[in-house]
């Protein structure tokens, strides 16, 4: 005869909402009872309810993954494709279910899913507006951001190290490939992750007391594309100022092959190019690589070109692709148990977490 909880909890010595607390893993049970009640559902092969559970902890087990993104397709994106993988993986492993929220407006705030599946917490990747960060405060749920620095002090962060991946990389073309004319393309810089290797980019200017290289073909009024830079507070979370200067970098509209191919032919075409050029992503770099090949120069030796986040295709480009590797498994990972954590302990302080990253040097430098 199948097993209740009913019976679970007499074997035990416990009562019935003990021992769906126990198997729930509450903290408000003992953790002798804890094992023994969970024992004891093992050997009967007990399930318990999710609804009864749920009730019974005042969780629903669920956790909201949530993502700003314009382009699609989402799973095939090269920072999220891994990064979602990992968040299934270690949520799965945890007991908890995943609702997967995307939208391509910055003006939602997933009330529709916060209503719908009452989530116990979320996870926002990448792109975080102010007022969805706000909103999720508001509504008391615990909220991790992946790859965003933002103002938001009851919440954990989980970083790339942007900057310190860019300096390795900066360091490499300035000091071991001696190049000094070095452009950088980007996404827009009111994204944390760009600003931040943009930042790289600039410091290792000047601590090697190089110009920074400016091309009279690239507007200076396309820096932001309409959006605000992240507040002198925000980076004063990861120990940074605002830059003092801000050259002249090119900043696209996204971060497609194509727009990198048209503005490094933005750049030959000016007659003033670059030695070496600094792609904020693998993707932009991918077309970079184009242009160049399109316009009959040599890779290395005429323009050097670098990458960063390490994509599969980084390394079947023509030339491979030099490039800083992101362990994306372990951001996401690292995103469902600080998320675990604040839900256990919802007074928790902020907590910022840095994945290191690696340097990988190919035949494009």
């Amino acid at each position: 005869m199948k097993k209740r909880l009913i019976d679970i909890a007499r074997l035990a010595g416990v009562s019935k909402a003990t021992a769906s607390r126990a198997l729930a893993d509450s903290p408000l049970v003992r953790e002798e009872t804890k094992l023994r009640v969970q024992e004891i559902a093992r050997s009967f092969r007990y399930q318990p309810n999710a609804l009864a559970q749920a009730v019974a902890t005042k969780r629903s087990g669920i956790l909201g993954l949530c993502i700003y993104q314009k382009n699609r397709p989402y799973f095939a994106h090269t920072f999220f494709g891994p990064v979602l993988d990992s968040v299934l993986e270690e949520a799965g492993r945890n007991n908890y279910h995943i609702v997967l929220a995307i939208s391509s407006s910055e003006e939602d705030t997933f009330d529709e899913h916060f209503i719908k599946d009452s989530i116990d917490g979320a996870i926002l990747i990448s792109f975080a507006p102010q007022h969805a960060v706000t909103e999720f405060a508001r509504r008391g749920i615990p909220l991790v951001l992946v790859n965003a620095l933002i103002d938001s002090p009851n919440n954990a962060f989980i970083l790339d190290d942007n900057y310190g991946g860019a300096r390795a990389l900066m360091e490499h073309l300035i000091a071991e490939r001696g190049r000094r004319r070095i452009a950088i393309i980007t996404d827009r810089l009111s994204h944390s992750s760009y600003l931040l290797r943009y930042m790289a980019y600039m410091d290792a200017h000047r601590e090697h007391g190089i110009p920074i290289y400016e091309n009279p073909a690239v507007r200076a009024d396309d820096l932001w594309h309409g959006y605000a830079p992240p507040e002198a507070e925000v980076l004063a979370l990861y120990g940074l100022k605002p830059p003092d200067m801000l050259g002249t970098p090119v900043v696209l509209r996204s971060t497609s092959p194509e727009e990198g191919r048209q503005a490094m032919r933005m750049l030959l075409g000016s007659g003033d190019a670059p030695d070496a050029v600094f792609a904020t992503t693998d993707s932009i770099a991918v077309g970079v690589l184009q242009a160049i090949r399109e316009a009959n120069l040599r890779i290395p030796e005429d323009i050097a070109v670098a990458g960063y986040d390490d994509i599969e295709a980084a390394k079947s480009c023509v030339p491979p692709l030099t490039t800083v590797s992101v362990n994306r498994c372990e951001i996401g990972r690292l995103a469902v148990s600080e998320l675990l954590a604040q839900i256990a302990q919802p007074s928790s302080p902020s907590r910022m977490r840095i994945v290191p990253n690696r340097l990988v040097v190919r035949e494009s430098t």
